[in-house]
C-alpha cells in the first residue's frame, strides 16, 4: 500500500509542478512575481500551517511521547547536518553555490506536504501528529542553520542573528502553536476556517515555484548533472538507511518511529529552491536536485519504509 500512496503524492507533485511550468512558458509568471509567491509561502502561509498543526485537544497520556518525540526529532537534524558535512566536503564539490545547495538538500526533507498525507494512510491521525513534530523541529532548524547556510553572511546579519531568529514568523508560529496544544485554548470558529483555507495554498503555491523554476532550466539537464544523482542518493538513500539503523536502538512508540522515518524519508524540500528565490542564487542546480530527489522517491521511499518494517 505504501508504494501507491508515496507514488501518488510524488505525481500531485509534479502534476502541481506542471501549472507553473506552464504559467513561466506562457510568461504569466516572471521573477518578481516568483519571489512574491515565495516571501508569502515562508513569511504567511508556512506559519499559519504550523499554528493549525497544534489545533487539537490536549492529550496528557501522549504529552510523554510527543515530548520523547521531539528530542528525537532534534537529533534527527544534528545528525543529518553532519552527515551532510560530511558527504560534500570542499574537496567533492569545490563549488560553493552547489556545496550549499546540497548539504541544505540532504538535511532538510519535504516532510510535510509528503509526509503528512502518507502517515495519514498507513498510521492514521497518531502518525499525523508525529509527523508534525517533525515539521516542527523542521522549521527550528531551517530557520537558524538553514538559512544561515544561504544568508549568513548579509551585511548586519552575524550582529543581530539571535533577534533575527527569535522573530521570525514560523519561530513566533511555533511558540504560539505549543501554547494553543498545551492550554488546549480554540480560537474562534471564523478564524480556523480561514487558517485552513491560507494552509490549503502551501503545497500548490510551493510547486508552482518549484515548476515555474525547472521551466527556466529545462527538464533534460536534470538528468545529465552528476551532482544532482549524488544529492539524490544523499538525501533519498544514505540519510534514510542511517535513521532505520539508529532507530532500532530507540525505544520509543513504534508508530512514533515510522512517522519520523516517513518524514526523514521524504525527497529534498521544497525549501531549498524557496531559499536561492529568497536571497536571489541561482535556481538551477538546486531545481535540479529537488526534481530528481522527488521522482526518485517513487521507488525510495517504499524501499525504505519496507526494510524498516523487516528490521524493526
Amino acid at each position: 500500500m505504501s508504494f501507491g500512496i508515496s507514488a501518488g503524492q510524488v505525481a500531485v507533485m509534479f502534476l502541481l509542478m506542471g501549472l507553473g511550468w506552464l504559467c513561466y512558458r506562457l510568461k504569466w509568471l516572471q521573477d518578481e512575481a516568483i519571489k512574491g509567491m515565495t516571501k508569502l509561502l515562508m513569511f504567511i502561509v508556512t506559519p499559519v500551517v504550523i499554528v493549525q498543526a497544534f489545533l487539537r485537544p490536549f492529550d496528557p497520556a501522549r504529552l510523554q511521547v510527543i515530548g520523547a518525540t521531539f528530542l528525537l526529532d532534534l537529533g534527527v537534524f544534528a545528525v543529518t547536518i553532519g552527515i551532510a558535512r560530511l558527504l560534500f566536503t570542499r574537496r567533492l564539490i569545490p563549488d560553493p553555490g552547489r556545496r550549499v545547495a546540497l548539504r541544505f538538500g540532504t538535511t532538510y526533507s519535504n516532510g510535510g506536504f509528503i509526509g503528512i498525507p502518507l502517515a495519514q494512510a498507513l498510521l492514521g491521525d497518531d502518525g499525523v501528529f508525529y509527523v508534525v513534530a517533525f515539521v516542527v523541529t523542521f522549521h527550528v532548524f531551517v530557520w537558524t542553520h538553514g538559512d544561515g547556510l544561504f544568508g549568513g553572511n548579509r551585511e548586519g546579519a552575524r550582529g543581530n542573528r539571535l533577534l533575527e531568529v527569535l522573530l521570525n514568523p514560523n519561530i513566533i508560529a511555533t511558540a504560539i502553536g505549543l501554547v494553543l496544544f498545551v492550554a488546549s485554548l480554540q480560537l474562534p470558529g471564523l478564524l480556523v476556517q480561514a487558517a485552513g483555507y491560507v494552509s490549503a495554498m502551501n503545497a500548490p503555491l510551493s510547486m508552482i515555484v518549484i515548476g515555474a523554476n525547472l521551466a527556466a532550466i529545462g527538464v533534460r539537464s536534470v538528468f545529465r548533472d552528476r551532482d544532482a544523482w549524488l544529492g539524490t542518493a544523499a538525501r533519498n538513500l544514505a540519510v534514510p538507511a542511517v535513521f532505520v539503523a539508529l532507530f532500532t536502538l530507540v525505544p520509543l512508540d513504534p508508530t512514533a518511529k515510522m512517522a519520523t522515518l516517513i518524514a526523514i524519508s521524504a525527497p529534498v524540500g521544497a525549501f531549498l529552491v524557496m531559499f536561492c528565490v529568497l536571497y536571489e542564487r541561482d535556481t538551477r542546480f538546486p531545481t535540479r536536485l529537488l526534481t530528481l530527489s522527488t521522482l526518485a522517491a517513487i521507488v525510495t521511499i517504499p524501499a525504505v519504509l519496507g526494510v524498516a518494517s523487516l528490521v524493526w
